[in-house]
């Protein structure tokens, strides 16, 4: 267990992160020595390791997505910080899909622009688009007819919709509010920027709140590095505080208290290391038509809380476990931790991924299982994946000058 020494020679233990053009990471890249003995895999933060590192030894990753490439150790690389690779995506692989029945299709796409980000609300899709110097906001239909569009900075790269549906558009220095005038019959006429407040205080006044209600905001942070989650009632005017719930990860606790052999201040560095799955238990919640709905996936159960908070129904949780050869039940690596809302149909999807390749599969909250609903096997790491009214959308490279448009496919079950 003593992964490091003072001398780079005698190193143990070498992590590095497999990333893409965007420094997005690469989940399932297989990493080779002697160009033929595979080592180590890419988990879903990119991460892998390779034990007994050698100065000059060569290191070969390959991707069915990405082009194969090969990297020499060299001396810096064994100092402690950890390796990045930068892998470059084969090209073919950014040439349009064919379309057949109900498969994805562009929904919008502009041949000098390329999709950053976008946003869908009630009335429509609000997406930012970049093109070297130069930024649009515009303001869709669900048809993809523009209906609004505003020049803005380039230095604006993100959206964010909070938990009241209100729109900003966000840069590395500052958050601003998205609003519109409008007409003497109270119509949208033209969309501006307001209300700029500096980056730091936007995260510290939004990160904190994950869902609301009419009557409080609930607000969600971490405990004992990750492996403890608490959820917290806020009346708006922050007077009065509860907890709503309290998640732990008693087997995770237990497997790294035994490793560290009750040092807790070890934990980081053995949870980094030996315990990677360990690092932040995942439990989202949602707030739709006044009700929360929490998704325990720890305690494998989905709870609904009424608008102050008061559990009024749970279900079971099992859609994202499958049966080992043991007979027990383990946490299906394919599924990825990401769920969607459909709040226009008050549904919920989640995804499953291999070799690259989501499938969406729709939760049924009476029984905790879920149906596969598409697989998206021709369209490899789509990225922002959102549903709306059962419309899939997603971004997706388009031609081979590395522009992303947004796919749109019609749910039919």
């Amino acid at each position: 267990m003593l992964a490091f020494t003072a001398n780079a020679q005698d190193r143990l233990y070498l992590q590095g992160v497999c990333v893409n053009e965007k420094g997005r990471a690469i989940e399932n890249v297989g990493v080779y020595i002697h160009d033929t003995i595979l080592v180590s895999i890419t988990d879903e933060n990119g991460h892998f390791a390779l034990s007994r590192p050698m100065v000059g030894q060569k290191i070969r990753f390959a991707h069915i997505v990405y082009e194969p490439m090969t990297y020499t150790l060299k001396e810096k690389d064994l100092m402690g910080k950890e390796l990045k690779i930068e892998m470059q995506t084969k090209k073919h692989e950014l040439l349009e899909v064919e379309v057949v029945g109900n498969a994805p299709h562009i929904a919008f796409d502009n041949p000098v622009r390329s999709v950053l980000d976008y946003v869908i609300v009630d009335d429509g899709i609000y997406l930012l688009a970049y093109r070297q110097r130069n930024a649009a906001l515009l303001h869709l239909s669900f048809e993809m007819d523009t209906l609004h569009e505003l020049k803005i900075s380039s230095s604006y790269k993100n959206l964010y919709k909070d938990f009241y549906g209100f729109i900003h558009v966000v840069s590395t220095e500052k958050a601003c509010q998205l609003g519109f005038t409008e007409t003497s019959d109270g119509q949208k006429k033209d969309m501006f920027l307001y209300a700029p407040i500096p980056i730091e205080k936007f995260y510290h006044d939004y990160a904190p709140i994950v869902a609301a209600s009419d009557k409080v905001v609930v607000t969600g942070q971490y405990g004992f590095y990750g492996l403890e989650q608490y959820y917290y009632c806020v009346t708006p005017t922050a007077d009065t505080i509860y907890p709503l719930y309290h998640i732990v990860d008693e087997d995770a606790l237990d497997d790294v208290l035994r490793a560290c052999r009750g040092v807790v201040d070890s934990y980081y560095f053995y949870a980094i290391n030996f315990f990677p799955h360990l690092l932040y238990i995942y439990n989202p919640i949602y707030s739709i038509d006044n009700k929360f709905y929490l998704f325990d996936y720890t305690d494998r159960e989905t709870i609904i809380f009424d608008s102050v908070g008061m559990a009024v129904e749970s279900y079971p949780l099992v859609y994202h476990e499958r049966r080992h050869w043991t007979g027990g039940k383990v946490v299906d690596k394919r599924w990825k931790k990401s769920m969607m809302v459909d709040r226009a149909r008050k549904e919920f999807y989640s995804f499953f991924v291999q070799d690259g390749m989501p499938t969406l599969v729709r939760i049924d909250l009476p029984t905790g299982t879920a149906t596969p609903i598409i697989d998206l096997s021709g369209y490899p790491f789509a990225e922002m994946l959102r549903v709306h009214n059962r419309v899939l959308y997603f971004l997706y490279p388009t031609g081979n000058n590395h522009r992303q448009a947004l796919y749109q496919v019609k749910l039919d079950f």
